[in-house]
This record gives C-alpha cells, sequence and structure tokens, in this order.
C-alpha cells in the first residue's frame, strides 16, 4: 500500500498499515535510491552510494525499516545502519559518515498509528515539496504499478552498522565548552520520546540537576502527545516544575528535533521569545551583525530585537524545508520557528532540541538571566496562537479574494500565504501544506484591537 498523499511537503508521513504498509516502504527505498543515482549521474559523480538508515522506536518502525532497507539494497545502495535515533542526530551521522543521503524512519510528534520517512541528500539537506519529494512520489508509484515479481540478488555484505550517539553528544557539547553552566535545576519531559535515548549520557557531561519525566521510550506515547507545541500536553512539566522548585521546565517532541520550554512558576515560554533571546544574548555576541531567520509567524519583537543587537533580520516561510533553504542561501548563522524548531550554521543548517537545550544552558550561565525574565523582556504585543480553520477553498484565488479587504495596508507580502501589515496590527493567514486548513496568527499593539480584527477575518475566512 503507497498512498500518494503520504508524501507532504517536508516528509513522507501515513497511517500504518491503511496508507503506508511493508510494500510501500519498499517501493519508497527503491525510488529514493533511484532518485539519488540520478542526481549523482547528472553531477558526474561516479561511485556507490552510501545512505545511513535510523529509525525510532515506534512498534512499526522495524518493518518499515527493513522493507526500505530491501528497496535500497535491491538498487545496489551501501547502507550504514545507525539503529535508533533522534531526527537530528540523522544530521550528524550523514555528515560523520560523509554518505551520499540518509533515511530517518520517523513520524516526528504524532502517534502511532502514523509512521513515515525523513529524506536526506549529501550534507543532510532534506528533500522536500519542490526538492525532490515529488520525483520521489512519482517514480514510487509508478514501481508500484509495474509490481516486479522477480526480486534483484542482494549481496548482504553491503549493510554496515555504527553507533553514532557518543560522537552526536561529543560533537554539540563541544559548542559549549568555554562556558561554565550554572547548577540550574531542570525538569525534562521527554514524553516517552527518543529524547530518552541520549538523555542519560547528557546529564552525565553537565552540572544541571536533572528530574526526568517520562525518559522511558514509548512511541505508542502512553502519558501525553509528546508535542510541546500543544499546551495541554504540558501540564505535568508545569506541575513538576512547581512541585520540586526548579528553575525552569523542558519538554522534547516526539523525535527530539522541538524543543518547549517553561519557567519556574510553569508559564509557557514562547518559541519565538526563546528564539529572540538566543539570538540576542548568544548567537549575536559571538559573531556580531550575523543573519539571523525567522519564521513568518514570529511575533514582531523578534526581528525588532535582531537589529536592535546590530544582526540582520531575514524573513522566511513556515517548514524546515524552506527555512533551512534560506539558511544556506544566506549563510545565516541561526534560525527560530515558532513551532519549536532552532536550527544553527553550525549544526548543518538543521535542528538538534539537544543543541538549543544546552545554547540556552550556556546563554543562562553567561547573563545571569531567569527563564521568567525571557516572558517579560518580550511580551511586547498582543498576540494569537496559531489558529486553524477548516475549509474547502484555500487557493491562492481564495487568498487573492481575503486580501482585497485589506487594500488600505501598509504592506501585503506573499511570501506564505498572505502578510497584512498596518502600523497597531497585523496578520499572516495561509493554507497548510498537508491538511484542507486555513493557518491564522494576529498580533497588534493591543487585545483589543486583535479581538476586533480577529472577528473580521473569522468572517472573511468562513465566507
Amino acid at each position: 500500500m503507497l498512498n500518494p498523499g503520504i508524501f507532504k511537503a517536508y516528509d513522507i508521513r501515513g497511517i500504518v498499515p491503511d496508507e503506508l504498509d511493508a510494500d510501500g516502504a519498499y517501493q519508497i527505498g527503491r525510488a529514493y535510491a533511484q532518485f539519488l543515482k540520478i542526481r549523482h549521474q547528472t553531477s558526474g559523480i561516479r561511485h556507490q552510494l552510501t545512505v545511513v538508515v535510523q529509525a525510532d522506536a515506534r512498534p512499526t518502525s522495524p518493518a518499515l525499516k527493513e522493507s526500505l532497507v530491501k528497496g535500497l539494497l535491491e538498487e545496489d545502495i551501501k547502507i550504514i545502519d545507525g539503529g535508533l535515533a533522534t531526527s537530528p542526530l540523522i544530521h550528524f551521522a550523514i555528515n560523520e559518515a560523509e554518505a551520499d543521503g540518509g533515511v530517518m524512519v520517523t513520524a516526528s510528534h504524532v502517534p502511532p498509528p502514523y509512521n513515515g520517512f525523513k529524506l536526506f541528500t549529501r550534507g543532510a539537506v532534506n528533500i522536500g515539496a519542490g526538492a525532490g519529494m515529488d520525483e520521489i512520489r512519482d517514480l514510487a508509484i509508478s514501481l508500484q504499478e509495474k509490481k516486479e515479481t522477480v526480486a534483484k540478488p542482494i549481496r548482504p555484505y553491503k549493510v554496515g552498522h555504527k553507533n553514532f550517539e557518543d560522537g552526536y553528544l561529543n560533537f554539540i557539547l563541544e559548542k559549549i565548552k568555554d562556558v561554565e553552566i550554572k547548577p540550574f535545576k531542570v525538569v525534562i519531559d521527554s514524553g516517552n520520546g527518543m529524547a530518552g535515548l541520549l538523555l542519560p549520557k547528557l546529564m552525565k557531561h553537565l552540572p544541571v540537576k536533572f528530574v526526568p519525566l517520562y525518559w522511558e521510550i514509548d512511541m505508542t506515547f502512553p502519558n501525553h502527545e509528546a508535542n510541546p507545541l500543544k499546551e495541554e500536553t504540558l501540564k505535568e512539566l508545569q506541575t513538576r516544575v512547581k512541585e520540586v522548585g526548579a528553575d525552569f521546565g523542558v519538554a522534547f517532541d516526539g523525535d527530539a528535533d522541538r524543543i518547549g520550554f517553561v519557567d519556574k512558576m510553569g508559564k509557557v515560554v514562547r518559541s519565538d521569545f526563546v528564539g529572540a533571546y538566543l539570538a540576542e544574548e548568544w548567537f549575536l555576541k559571538h559573531e556580531p551583525g550575523a543573519k539571523i531567520v525567522y519564521d513568518i509567524r514570529s511575533s514582531r519583537v523578534v526581528p525588532e530585537a535582531i537589529t536592535a543587537a546590530g544582526g540582520k533580520a531575514i524573513l522566511s516561510r513556515a517548514g524546515h524545508t524552506f527555512i533551512k533553504q534560506v539558511m544556506r542561501h544566506e549563510n545565516a548563522l541561526f534560525s527560530e520557528e515558532r513551532s519549536g524548531h532552532f536550527y544553527f550554521r553550525d549544526f548543518f543548517q538543521a535542528e538538534s532540541a539537544l543543541l538549543t537545550f544546552l545554547y540556552f544552558l550556556a546563554a543562562l550561565s553567561k547573563t545571569g538571566d531567569k527563564v521568567g525574565s525571557i516572558l517579560e523582556r518580550y511580551s511586547k504585543y498582543y498576540a494569537t496562537p496559531e489558529l486553524n480553520f477548516t475549509v474547502k477553498d484555500r487557493s491562492p484565488e481564495r487568498l487573492q479574494e481575503i486580501a482585497k479587504h485589506f487594500s488600505d495596508a501598509k504592506d501585503i507580502n506573499w511570501l506564505d500565504g498572505i502578510f497584512v501589515t498596518y502600523d497597531d496590527w497585523w496578520f499572516n493567514l495561509r493554507p497548510s501544506n498537508t491538511e484542507p486548513l486555513m493557518r491564522l496568527f494576529i498580533e497588534g499593539k493591543s487585545e483589543k484591537i486583535v479581538n476586533e480584527k480577529l472577528s473580521l477575518l473569522k468572517g472573511l475566512i468562513k465566507e
């Protein structure tokens, strides 16, 4: 089974086995291999290609991984099996092994029965919409329709095994080696996700008092969804932080590429605020004048803070594929995304929740700031969370119709949906890449203005 709808803007993801099964994984393995070979032949490279394959601990991951590897082997790809991993770890593994690509078997934070794949080329560059995903989808569907019955011979020696965990931890710890980390007390909720694979090792290298919450890996997610973007998943973390008198709390998502923070009172610290803080107090102090990327859903306070600190603020579409493209093109030092992804030039223009945690510890240690002060510092404007509206029509023409109502705006930007700016309020309305939804974010100088404009926009969207 291989439903064409599982090929998303950023990854491959579907319900197992209804939309993706072992046969589908096999066809994706072959299609991905063929894509890599075509890409390398075009560039004139002639050698047997090597791919790193890793997986999270979902119940369906072993079978999908096995079938994927079978497809890769039948296309004469050399495999390095890196075992269990977080999604950021595979970025390190691909570069450490100097591999031609990599596949992470995961559905990120989404609970079973979902599973899927994140695909990469050399350098751990993501494959996404407009960057190889469409070609792989078409190849996989073509292979499924042909249904070859005679398998190609497989040479077993092509599968090697390597553990990249210690190398990855040493690599990210090296980034803060010159900082004397203070003995913070931190509650860390792994949500039964893949961060629990590395946290016990990481804690041995830091003077921090860790208070574990759900570090046992169980990707049926028996306690709560591992998604720090949803505040309802942070309730136990918030309670525990106050119970033990911790300095702050941290939550990881299922594959440990996103991170969320709460202060000592259990208040959620928005990810765009964390990004502004790290830009000001760490990255721009280490590289004055550097380019910092922020996503279109972020508060206006983010580019204001970057500019005030002497940096160059660069706007990007939401989504890791687009942000990484902008970072590479601009040679940007750092990027924040309101969803809890943070990206680093010194980590292959990729995200790492553990590295974000380390930089956060380092910045707090250097400045002496309290986490709660970050909320106070950047809460300059009133904003809604990202609001989702189920719609039948999310076409560019529909957005054009809505945009006509704001012809007197100071600026209308079409980078990602529509971004409309007035002096005292602004909003972004964009279609979801994966669902029949419009996503809306409004911010302004007062709660009254934002609520008035939200009512107006709700009516326009429903029309």
